[in-house]
């Protein structure tokens, strides 16, 4: 610095010496971890359930494992199979996020693993042709594998059997079924082909709450064990193969290296984690049969006023009370159908190697599936413990005590079902005639133990305000979980004829409280069943949101909703982050059901779903200290601002941006805010969903806000702070703007560019800052921010101590005539988070312009 300029400061210095305040600094903190590139994975992000996928044999030609295949799990046959979410243990895809872009999940990690036995001892044996063979596991011997992926197998340089396809609308313009594919193949001489399916909407009856994975395994019959390129068989028949989705749960982990979401509550809650099979009757008196995971009380015997099931972020005490899981559908003969946007619904049944339905049909619903809950369950390099539980139902005792080794398990054939078959082989179990079978029950789903934390022989969830068939939990299993085994699903065993193919049918789902994770199945259910012909929206409308030079905001949209022949007009929501709002009140309990209300407005009481009514902690919530608060985000919470009926379009305000038609100024916005919109086409007639139930309306959903795609594009919305926010300008998006439009960022309200070499009018705010802005994001213990505005198309900002020492220095440049304002994070130039005291600012101009202010924090 010049002595010109380091006297300027130390005059203003001794101006506002009275209000000095003693300076502290604080420790160094780390920026946001740029995310890792995985070619070759996907994330469906069509609805309110987000998935994110990382298949075997991918990143094609990189070294981008995801963590666990890099570290723990390094030998090629003990990879993952299928990866789902938190590939580099930052949570920077989503796994299993609802709803849609709330920055939490309940679990650490998920895999979809493929079994297989064979009671030939030359099936894997521990040396091939006088090498050690990767897929072989002493504790399990030859009997057992899983299947892998290798470089060198045949088909692996084939691109119609490894290819990968990024998730797109199947529906084109219409953006409501959105589909991601992979395939590859393994060392079973099996070829994979790995499809998920997500679903924009209607939010009405959770037809937006799960994503389908469809899983084809086609035999080749070339049998590669050691994975070299040379098959060990040329005409292999599978003799028994079973699927297992498990999870490794935590309940409340933020997504960090998305960005500007660095929270990570998570000590606080390991104890209140529960895994659950939910087998009691649905309405139509059918077991409803899927593991989940839920937050359950943190005390084992529950007195007054500490009953906090639901809190899902342990000590924050925030009352979210989700509840997600996973689902077997189905199993049926043949592939894939050519055409992406239907399913195999109409194939034939692949019945178990029992001669059962894969799954059970109706009061039989699940008992041919197994649920486990032990570390076996997902110790990779253990395939035959993982085969073991993942079948478990259909032995004596396959993990019906949740056992840590095979060793203590009696893997005779169940006596309620087979009559007879030798131990250990399960190929050789025999059923008894067809009338005398009962249930298989070797597994723990079958087990009717139930955690002391699930309350009242395990009615969880039990409650007087839902229909009969929802929302009690009383039959099945549970138990608390302690980051090792959580509960899983499974399916098999089937056989699989050389030359033939069976597809495997799962889904992820989540929902508010047991009912509405039930109504999430039953909605997946009757989605797979309707070969996806679920009731069709508007095409969703492209949206572009801006900021105006009256420091208001514009949302502009397109026709393209128009073209459907029931469309009878838009809906517009926002959702501004500086609200301070109550899970109690509001939260998760209005996401099922907000889009019914057609009043601008708060959402009216009568749709807010209730709370648990066994939930009592309500005195353990302090809001003083932001428990239990939030602030709205790109999830929501969404407030209706606007009903515009086809019939007004006529008169309605012409936007004017090339390619949209309409537009909404919204004025009711404050300088330095976020926000998010987003614009519903809603469409009205009689519309069918799941039991018969119908509707009168339904609408698109909020997955174009802020003008999303709804397509994933390197990181969440929220990602600010993430690196990869960066690509969005750098790759193959040219202008940042639209990189930003497409992922649905924040939309800040900025003041208008000052006339080029101006700063007379340049301003901060707020100030003094006392602890907190409202534009700030509270969820973020650094995110503090001071807003300078009214400034020049170019012009520099030094900001200094009363000492005179420059703290840090802000160029600011900017072409767009709607943003004359910048943040600054509170962070000197080397890192450090400045302290209370009183600041100056010096802005200057190219032009030599120049204006002296002052500014203080009070931490």
């Amino acid at each position: 610095m010049n002595m010109t300029r380091q006297k300027e400061l130390l005059l203003a210095v001794l101006a506002l010496l009275l209000a000095v305040v003693p300076l502290t600094m604080f420790a160094q903190t780390s920026p946001a971890t740029s995310v890792a590139n995985y070619p070759g994975a996907g994330v469906i992000q069509a609805g309110d359930a987000w998935e994110s996928f990382l298949p075997q044999g991918y990143p094609v030609g990189t070294t981008a494992l995801s963590y666990s295949d890099a570290g723990t799990y390094t030998t090629l046959g003990a990879r993952n199979f299928i990866r789902l979410g938190n590939f580099e243990r930052g949570w920077s895809t989503p796994g299993t996020h609802w709803p849609n872009a709330y920055p939490y999940t309940t679990y650490w990690f998920k895999n979809i693993a493929v079994l297989a036995y064979d009671p030939d001892v030359t099936f894997n044996p521990a040396t091939i042709a006088g090498k050690t063979n990767p897929s072989y596991f002493a504790n399990s011997g030859p009997n057992y594998g899983q299947f892998t992926y290798g470089a060198l197998l045949s088909g692996a340089t084939d691109p119609n059997r490894h290819y990968s396809i990024d998730p797109y609308w199947v529906d084109g313009n219409r953006r409501q079924h959105a589909v991601y594919e992979a395939a590859w193949p393994t060392n079973m001489g099996v070829d994979v082909k790995l499809r998920a399916h997500g679903f924009q909407g209607p939010n009405w009856n959770n037809l937006n709450d799960f994503v389908i994975i469809e899983i084809e395994l086609k035999n080749t019959g070339v049998l590669d064990m050691n994975l070299d390129g040379v098959a060990e068989k040329l005409t292999n028949q599978i003799k028994a193969i079973a699927l297992q989705y498990s999870t490794e749960s935590y309940m409340s982990i933020g997504s960090q290296l998305g960005g500007g979401r660095n929270r990570n509550d998570i000590v606080a809650t390991p104890v209140a984690r529960q895994a659950a099979w939910v087998d009691d009757l649905d309405q139509n008196g059918s077991p409803w049969a899927f593991s989940s995971m839920f937050c359950s009380a943190s005390v084992i015997n529950p007195t007054a006023g500490n009953v906090d099931l639901g809190f899902n972020t342990g000590a924050q005490k925030v009352y979210t009370d989700v509840w997600s899981g996973v689902l077997m559908i189905d199993v049926r003969r043949g592939g894939l159908p050519a055409d992406r946007s239907k399913t195999v619904v109409t194939n034939p049944k692949k019945e178990t190697l029992f001669g059962t339905d894969p799954i059970g049909i109706g009061p039989e619903r699940g008992w041919y599936a197994s649920g486990g809950s032990s570390p076996l369950t997902w110790t990779l390099g253990n395939p035959q413990g993982m085969f073991v539980t993942t079948v478990g139902a259909w032995y004596a005792d396959g993990g019906k005590g949740r056992q840590t080794s095979t060793a203590n398990m009696n893997l005779g054939p169940n006596p309620n079902f087979f009559a007879s078959g030798t131990s250990g082989d399960i190929t050789t179990f025999v059923p008894k005639p067809a009338g005398s079978r009962l249930r298989p029950d070797g597994d723990f789903k079958s087990s009717g133990i139930f955690d002391q934390k699930s309350f009242e022989d395990g009615k969880a969830d039990a409650t007087t305000n839902y229909p009969n068939g929802w929302g009690t939990f009383s039959k099945g299993a549970s138990n608390t979980e302690n980051f090792n085994g959580d509960m899983i699903a499974g399916v098999g065993p089937f056989s699989i004829p050389k030359d033939s193919s069976i597809t495997i049918v799962v889904a992820s789902v989540a929902g508010f409280r047991l009912e509405g994770i039930q109504k999430a199945v039953r909605a997946a259910r009757w989605a797979y069943a309707q070969n996806y012909n679920i009731p069709v929206l508007p095409p969703m409308p492209d949206v572009k949101v801006t900021n105006t030079l009256a420091k208001s905001v514009a949302i502009e949209w397109d026709v393209r909703a128009e073209t459907d022949a029931e469309f009878a007009g838009y809906k517009i929501y926002k959702s501004s982050q500086y609200l301070k709002k109550s899970y109690l009140e509001e939260g998760m309990r209005v996401v099922d059901r907000y889009q019914e209300n057609m009043t601008p407005g708060p959402i009216p009481a009568n749709l807010k779903k209730p709370v648990n009514p066994k939930f009592d902690a309500f005195g353990q919530v302090n809001s003083t200290v932001a428990q239990g608060t939030y602030q709205p985000d790109t999830w929501g919470t969404w407030d209706l601002v606007a009903v515009i009926p086809k019939g007004s379009l006529v008169s309605y305000p012409a936007a004017t941006t090339t390619g949209y038609k309409y537009r909404y100024e919204d004025k009711d916005v404050v300088l330095g805010f976020s926000y998010w919109y987003y614009v519903a086409a809603y469409k009205e007639g009689t519309y069918t969903g799941p039991d018969g139930e119908t509707t009168t309306r339904i609408e698109t959903h909020s997955t174009n806000r802020n003008g999303a795609t709804g397509l994933w594009r390197f990181t969440f919305p929220f990602g600010t702070q993430n690196a990869n926010f960066g690509k969005l300008a750098t790759t193959d998006i040219t202008a940042p703007a639209q990189g930003l439009k497409d992922i649905g960022a924040v939309q800040v309200v900025y003041s208008a560019l000052a006339p080029a070499g101006s700063v007379a009018n340049v301003s901060v705010r707020p100030n003094p800052y006392k602890r907190a802005a409202l534009h700030d994001n509270r969820a973020n213990v650094y995110d503090h921010k001071l807003l300078f505005y009214n400034l020049p198309p170019q012009c520099t900002i030094t900001i200094a101590d009363v000492a005179g020492q420059i703290i840090d220095v802000i160029n600011f440049s900017s072409t767009d005539a709607n943003r004359g304002s910048t943040f600054w994070d509170m962070f000197s130039k080397d890192g450090l988070e400045v302290a209370s005291g009183v600041y100056l600012y010096v802005v200057e101009s190219p032009t030599g312009d120049k204006k002296i202010g002052q500014f203080s924090i009070l931490r």
